[in-house]
């Protein structure tokens, strides 16, 4: 399993190209990096970026969602529009699709930010529009969050 942590900035080529750090590729003490992933919308506005072997856990999750619902149809249905696997190229670099760019509000950055078994992608806008807010109320929400947890 990977477990990714980062919060950084990167660019994006005019080919839509984004840098995937070699740290990333090779936490978890890998020999060898990760090279293909899969790259999906996600939720809140950014892209969700999965190693191939964490993806298959989530796609077994959403083979379990009942197409006898509307909203689960629905649901998976739009989730998986513009998703693609994506490989790693010699530069370090995955291409994002143009119709993923547009969905996630990228332009020429993007903030990597890494949730343990996924790496999220954001434009910098949207990321701290997000996240500002939360960290505001970060005490009172770990409280109701993590009470069972810990």
């Amino acid at each position: 399993m990977s477990t990714f942590y980062v919060t950084e900035h990167y660019a994006i080529d005019d080919k839509g190209r984004l840098v995937v750090p070699m740290s990333l590729r090779t936490g978890d003490g890998r020999k060898n990096p990760l090279s293909k992933f899969v790259l999906v919308g996600g939720l809140d506005g950014c892209l969700w970026l999965y190693a191939e072997e964490e993806w298959t856990h989530f796609e077994e999750r959403l083979r379990r969602l009942s197409m006898g619902t509307k909203d689960q149809r629905a649901f998976a249905r739009a989730f998986l529009v513009g998703a693609s696997k994506v490989t790693v190229d010699k530069q370090g670099r995955i291409s994002i699709p143009s119709s993923l760019m547009v969905r996630a509000g990228l332009g020429k950055e993007a903030v990597l930010h890494g949730q343990v078994g996924r790496i999220e992608i954001w434009s910098p806008e949207r990321f701290e529009a997000t996240v500002n807010p939360t960290l505001d109320h970060l005490d009172d929400l770990g409280e109701t969050v993590l009470k069972d947890l810990l």
